[in-house]
């Protein structure tokens, strides 16, 4: 364990000056020659600090990736691929087989402690200046979300808040409650510092508005954990009602947030950024050029030619038919944001004159006639070097933070607080619909008092609608397992799926044997941690 903390000498920490912001951003020079005593001097040595505290939230590679990895646990999603025996790290989360030799297991915790290592280092060598200040903040929110991501993915994680550990220092697991009290210090630290907004060129950093919707979201996830601690929903009421009065809109057309070249809308409070001014032609230089988004290329269509805005990929993470069955027929809008199918990818493309062949039969067994839409390898013409070869950059920041999410969260603290008021929780999922199912006219879509009435055994309660929404509005968006683990619905959703494979511990990965056996033994691969209950309503 101490190695993930400590492995990341300065001189890559002053090197590392990627990604967290927009392509402007990333094009600082260079920095060289630096020693750590001669670094940390002045504001812009401390912004190119944070900028390598920002940079492990885009650290993909296809694989440690919590958009893949939430969609195929879950019942949205399954591995795809070429067979059993590609992306078989895949394979093995989707069937619940936990090996702690999984590489998988042990890039997502390297990634987060790295982010975390990074983080410390900018609050340890912070100066008294009003910028520094500032990005201390920044890595303050940064340190949270990676503790936060650690905790939604291991269960109860180590806690780290210093660069540099003693060799005798035995590294454990914390509470829950002490790793959510950590986060919710660090946010409620640097939201009065934290800018409102940035300029353009440095879109992707994080602001106000960003710090107090990972609040509200860690306190929804806290509160679940806590035996649906109802004055817990209660704290994330406030902030998301200022998150949504700060100038964020709804569209009318839900079809657009993942468009190509869609980032950073209308609808974004917090993505991760990619850089689409630095790339390569070639994987084998991937390891030391990383600032595009390669998981695009890995959950592209597989097998596909010819199609004049799409290239090929590699089809992992490929929809499940029972999720493209969930959607309302008056939700196909989302259904076919969210969903590639053979007519949307070939046979509507070339009754318009392409030439598009999409060999299905590249897919092993996982392909059940569906690939994910939202986080496709598009081809445009930005993403080509001087000579015009194609390059790997692609469009497609990972949303962390979206505002259509802000009404849902708000929506499930109504329900489930000190006081229920399901008329204010259904005026926010109707509102949520009305734009991005009913396209902003009423009579597109029903009201949630109107799926009551027309389908009372799926939807018994506001409570099944919102579920119904969540599920439908962040598909393909990395929220799926963790939403039913968090609810205490993984078990029966789950278990159903995979009766002979599902265990209580598989509420978690396993944090793996190179990091336990780093510890000393001192790390457990699972917590001793009984999982929520769904809840009553």
């Amino acid at each position: 364990m101490k190695h993930i903390l400590t492995y990341l000498f300065t001189a890559v920490l002053l090197l590392s000056v990627m990604s967290g912001c927009s392509d402007e951003f990333l094009t600082n020079n260079p920095i060289g020659g630096e020693s750590e005593v001669s670094f940390y001097k002045d504001d812009a040595q401390m912004f190119n600090a944070l900028m390598a505290a920002y940079d492990p939230l885009q650290w993909t590679y296809g694989s440690n990736h919590f958009i893949p990895f939430s969609e195929i646990r879950s019942d949205n999603a399954n591995t795809g691929g070429g067979g059993p025996g590609d992306y078989f790290e895949y394979q093995q989360m989707e069937d619940f087989i936990n090996a702690d030799d999984n590489s998988i297991s042990n890039n997502f915790w390297k990634v987060a402690y790295a982010g975390i290592y990074r983080s410390n280092i900018v609050m340890e060598k912070a100066l008294d200046t009003d910028l520094s200040k500032v990005y201390s903040a920044e890595a303050k929110v940064l340190r949270a979300w990676y503790h936060f991501d650690m905790l939604r993915t291991y269960g109860p994680c180590v806690i780290s808040l210093q660069s540099v550990y003693p060799l005798d220092y035995k590294f454990i697991r914390a509470s829950r409650e002490e790793v959510n009290k950590q986060i919710e210090k660090d946010l409620m630290e640097a939201i009065p510092v934290l800018e409102n907004s940035h300029p353009d060129e440095m879109l992707g950093r994080i602001t106000k508005s960003a710090a107090q919707a990972l609040l509200a979201k860690v306190y929804i996830y806290w509160a679940d954990w806590d035996n649906d601690n109802k004055a817990t929903f209660d704290k994330a009421i406030p902030l998301l009602e200022t998150v949504m009065g700060a100038g964020y809109e709804l569209s009318d057309d839900y079809s657009t947030l993942f468009a190509p070249l869609a980032e950073n809308n209308k609808e974004s409070i917090w993505e991760v950024q990619h850089s689409t001014k630095q790339g390569t032609g070639s994987w084998n230089n991937i390891g030391v050029v990383g600032e595009s988004n390669f998981w695009v290329q890995f959950g592209g269509p597989r097998g596909l030619g010819g199609h004049p805005q799409i290239d090929g990929g590699w089809g992992l993470s490929v929809q499940r038919q029972d999720f493209y069955d969930y959607f309302l027929d008056e939700d196909s809008v989302r259904r076919k944001a969210s969903f590639f199918s053979y007519d949307d990818l070939v046979t509507i493309p070339n009754a318009g004159g392409a030439n598009v062949e999409w060999n299905t039969g590249a897919y092993g067994d996982d392909f059940e006639g569906y690939c994910q839409r939202k986080y496709t390898s598009w081809n445009n013409s930005v993403y080509t070097d001087m000579a015009g070869n194609a390059m790997l950059n692609r469009p497609g920041n990972e949303r962390i933070l979206r505002y259509g999410e802000m009404y849902l969260l708000l929506a499930e603290c109504h329900l489930r607080g000190t006081t229920r008021n399901e008329t204010d929780a259904k005026s926010l999922i109707d509102e949520l619909r009305l734009h991005h199912v009913g396209k902003g006219v009423q009579a597109n879509v029903m009201t949630v008092d109107q799926l009551m009435a027309s389908d009372p055994t799926r939807f018994p309660n506001v409570l099944e609608v919102l579920w119904y929404e969540r599920r439908c509005e962040l598909a393909g968006e990395g929220d799926r397992w963790f939403d039913l683990v968090r609810t205490g619905r993984a078990a029966q959703v789950m278990g159903a799926l995979y009766p002979n494979a599902w265990e209580a511990k598989h509420h978690y990965i396993p944090i793996s044997q190179v990091e336990t056996g780093a510890s000393g033994g001192s790390l457990t691969m699972y917590p001793d941690e009984p999982a929520p209950t769904p809840p009553t309503y």
